[in-house]
């Protein structure tokens, strides 16, 4: 890979691994703040199953009628409660209880009463009375509400607003907090008497960031960014292959158009020598009881030298920058019709039968005349070679139809067919499967074709046999 590509394949990995990076960490960060508020809210509920506890406890002493000495019911409280310090009561004015009476208790009951529940007289950070209406009172010591064991896990800091200092509940992290991702969630607790504010902190140092999905992340992104840089590598390579391949089958076309612009100015004389000589022989032999016979040979031998003149002449102008040749309306019977005079003999000496059907007798083709007899005569050639090593009967069938908007001539033979390797390559130049071929007559077959605005394919025949189609315009007159 060169510095530029290897530059830009990182660039792409950078951008892939950041974005991917950023999802993963906010997804990491969604994850832990979810856990983070259910553990708080776990450790929320249990203290206020707590609170709730106190509140009961003081309507239970409330409701009985001969309640024992606050001395005496304390002890048994103790073990159920190890958050309680002391309780006590106010009987006609006077203060009975575990622990001498605090200060404010009086004032506190008052205001229990005038709200109809209990109400809290802090005394520091960590204690509090909790004093109902009927005037019972329990001082809480809210360091023993829970042990520290009992909190979640995943909580790592939890302090509880009783007086002007907050309590801490749980220090799992140092004061003042690391360096990372802060949480923290706020909750009051669930008791109308004791509505605490309830903080939870904690603090996603990198020791519990998420490194391994990070490090497979920037592994996978490195394969992908990897494997579509060597996917478009081998793409470019095979462009550059096929440009190559291009360019040398033109350059080899270019050395055989100067050989055959070369042929073409040599054979252009003797050609039209031997057009001249025939045509001469043809007027002297008018006295000759040979006269039919020879008049047909003479002219065949014009035809033939005719034609070979027109396809040097059309070689080269496919070789040479020129302008195309005009099309016209084409007659299909007359350019079988031709195709059987030059033809018919030399196949009929082969065993070879040469049948035509024209199943459009109106439709007329549009191209040009000599184009498509050179290529009509080629496809013919072709499937004449093929029956060559044919036992039985050998038969060619051409056929001519309309279809659409297009004129198509096929040309069929039930020989041995093409072989499936050798399909896909026909058409390409210098391809050949015979010995002595030069591979250039299907190439220059489907050049004519194009040059007439047409195509040229070929297929397989079930069970034996080729198809050569070649397709044409329709002409705008065509009945």
């Amino acid at each position: 890979m060169n510095p530029p590509l290897r530059r830009r394949a990182l660039l792409y990995w950078l951008v892939l691994f950041c974005l991917g990076t950023l999802w993963i960490g906010r997804q990491h960060y969604v994850d832990q703040y979810d856990r983070f508020f259910q553990d708080t809210s776990i450790a929320q509920r249990m203290l206020s199953q707590k609170a709730v506890q106190h509140e009961a406890v003081l309507a239970t002493l409330a409701a009985l009628s001969h309640p024992p000495a606050p001395e005496r019911l304390f002890p048994s409280l103790r073990p159920a409660m190890p958050q309680l310090r002391a309780l006590g009561y106010l009987t006609d004015g006077a203060w009975a209880g575990s622990s001498a009476e605090p200060p404010g208790l009086r004032a506190a009951v008052q205001q229990a009463r005038s709200l109809g529940r209990p109400v809290t007289l802090p005394l520091d950070a960590a204690r509090y009375w909790l004093v109902s209406p009927s005037s019972w009172s329990l001082l809480v010591d809210a360091r023993d509400l829970l042990a520290a064991a009992d909190f979640p896990a995943g909580l790592s800091n939890l302090t509880l607003a009783i007086g002007p200092q907050p309590l801490a509940l749980l220090q799992r992290q140092p004061d003042p907090a690391p360096s990372g991702w802060p949480l923290a969630l706020s909750k009051p607790l669930g008791a109308a008497s004791q509505p605490f504010m309830l903080y939870s902190a904690r603090t996603l140092t990198p020791a519990t960031w998420p490194w391994l999905p990070w490090l497979l992340w920037g592994l996978t992104s490195a394969l992908l960014v990897a494997g579509v840089a060597a996917t478009r590598r081998s793409r470019a390579e095979t462009r550059r292959r096929q440009e190559q391949a291009r360019l040398a089958a033109m350059a080899r076309l270019s050395t055989l158009g100067e050989m055959a612009a070369g042929i073409a100015h040599e054979l252009n004389q003797p050609l039209t020598a031997i057009l001249a000589q025939t045509r001469a022989a043809q007027r002297l032999l008018d006295d000759d009881d040979e006269r039919p016979a020879v008049r047909r040979a003479l002219l065949a031998s014009a035809e033939q030298a005719k034609r070979a003149a027109d396809i040097i002449s059309r070689m080269r102008d496919l070789v040479q920058p020129s302008a195309p040749g005009r099309r016209e309306a084409l007659d299909p019977d007359a350019l079988v019709d031709s195709l059987r005079f030059l033809r018919g003999p030399e196949l009929a000496r082969q065993g070879i039968q040469l049948d035509w059907r024209n199943a459009s007798p109106l439709a007329r083709p549009l191209g040009d005349r000599v184009a498509l007899e050179q290529i009509l005569h080629n496809l013919v050639q072709n499937a004449a070679d093929a029956l060559a090593a044919t036992a039985g009967p050998r038969q060619i069938a051409l056929e001519g139809r309309a279809e659409g908007a297009t004129y198509v001539f096929s040309v069929s033979d039930n020989g041995p067919g093409i072989a499936a390797d050798a399909l896909p390559r026909l058409f390409t130049p210098f391809y050949t499967t015979r010995a002595q071929g030069m591979g250039l007559g299907l190439a220059l077959c489907e050049t004519l074709a194009g040059a007439m605005d047409g195509r040229l394919a070929a297929r397989n025949l079930q069970p034996s046999g080729a198809c050569f189609t070649l397709v044409l315009p329709l002409a705008g007159d065509a009945a």
